[in-house]
């Protein structure tokens, strides 16, 4: 028998619907029902804003170590629940839960005892084994998709063929790779979860197949189309990925090329952590225009003598950042002067003024067409290799 089957036989018992959940609370398994008002009370259940079991509710009610089913009252958020927790070989593995609506006709409090320790132990031994084969097959799908991005030109040629003979992504002529970055100091479970949302988001969404695994600091996805960017920005609007960026490399034609796909993905991903004033939280590397050969160069090692002479002049200036905010504004408007003001939210007047402090500081006159590139560009190098901070 499987999970499923196991759960819809003692929902069945019980009268009432039931999910199961992982210990990251995590919906695994639940039961089906044909009436409106028990269907009703699923989809209350598992709605994921509202979901009744959280990480306060098992803390709370000492879950993780309890043995027989726990009651839960009800408060503002939720009803009353009863929440059965999961053990197979004395190892934790999640919990089963339901409403509380006792009295009931067709239940008695000693029948749902009856019904749960029957069970529980039989559901716990089929929760481990789908857990185990969702473990080994993560793990599988992570080795592949290492393989796929390695080095190896003989690496990648048989990952790509086993990722396409067992199925796990479909045989198409576009392939795109998308990488998530979290914070140095933040936990490696928050870019786990941008990578686990994704996979879950496009399973419930369409019918796509997706491959996706945590590689060293990056969350990798490999799509077999290019990248939806206003999905992307519904899975990253989630509070627990909110200072996760992303970036998304270029659509390639066979999944041999996926690897330069990901090179791209990675820069693009370090553009929207350098720059989140020009990319926000997303950057594609068909839209980084220069940024794609600046950012490959070694500009950990730049030094404010490496850029032009006007760019160190006014970044070591009083007030230097800011004359220089203004004249990158105005720079990347092209120079016209209406646009940058209402950009820069000033009047004329102070851009003109701000513009005639600039070109005291520099020395350099802003009508010459090579001096607005020697300075426009060293301005980008100086915002991508932090030297701004610096400056």
């Amino acid at each position: 028998m499987s999970l499923d089957d196991s759960v819809q036989d003692l929902a069945d018992r019980l009268g009432t619907p039931l999910v199961v959940l992982d210990l990251e609370l995590k919906v695994v398994a639940y039961s089906i029902h044909d009436t409106a008002v028990r269907r009703a009370r699923l989809g209350r259940l598992l709605a994921g804003s509202a979901a009744p079991v959280t990480d306060s509710v098992v803390r709370v009610h000492g879950l993780r170590t309890a043995t027989h089913p726990v009651r839960v009252p009800a408060d503002a958020n939720r009803e009353a629940l009863v929440v059965t927790p999961l053990r197979h070989d004395k190892r934790p593995l999640g919990y089963l839960y339901f409403v509380d609506d006792r009295p009931s006709p067709d239940r008695s409090a000693a029948e749902e005892a009856s019904a749960l320790e029957s069970a529980c132990p039989e559901i716990a031994m089929l929760l481990s084994l789908k857990l185990s084969e969702a473990r080994h097959s993560g793990e599988h799908s992570r080795f592949v998709l290492a393989a796929l991005l390695g080095d190896s030109v003989v690496e990648r040629r048989h990952a790509a063929a086993t990722l396409l003979q067992e199925g796990l992504i479909e045989d198409v002529d576009q392939y795109s790779v998308l990488v998530f970055r979290a914070p140095d100091l933040a936990p490696r479970s928050v870019t786990r979860l941008a990578v686990e949302e994704t996979l879950e988001f496009t399973s419930r969404s369409t019918t796509v197949k997706i491959v996706g695994a945590v590689l060293g600091t990056d969350g990798i996805v490999l799509f077999p189309r290019p990248v939806n960017k206003t999905r992307l920005g519904q899975i990253l609007a989630s509070a627990d990925l909110e200072q996760v960026t992303a970036g998304v490399g270029g659509v390639k034609r066979s999944l041999n090329e996926a690897v330069d796909s990901f090179h791209e993905a990675q820069i693009a991903c370090r553009a929207s952590t350098l720059d989140a004033r020009r990319y926000g939280r997303v950057a594609f590397w068909d839209g980084l225009g220069l940024d794609r050969l600046l950012l490959q160069l070694p500009l950990d090692r730049l030094t404010p003598n490496d850029l032009p002479p006007g760019v160190q002049r006014l970044l070591a200036a009083p007030n230097g950042r800011e004359l220089a905010s203004t004249l990158e504004t105005y720079l990347d408007n092209g120079g016209e002067v209406q646009r940058t003001a209402q950009h820069l939210n000033v009047h004329r007047s102070t851009l003109y003024y701000r513009l005639d402090r600039i070109r005291e500081v520099t020395g350099c006159e802003l009508s010459d067409g090579v001096t607005r590139l020697d300075l426009h560009a060293g301005l980008r190098v100086a915002r991508l290799s932090a030297l701004w901070l610096r400056g």
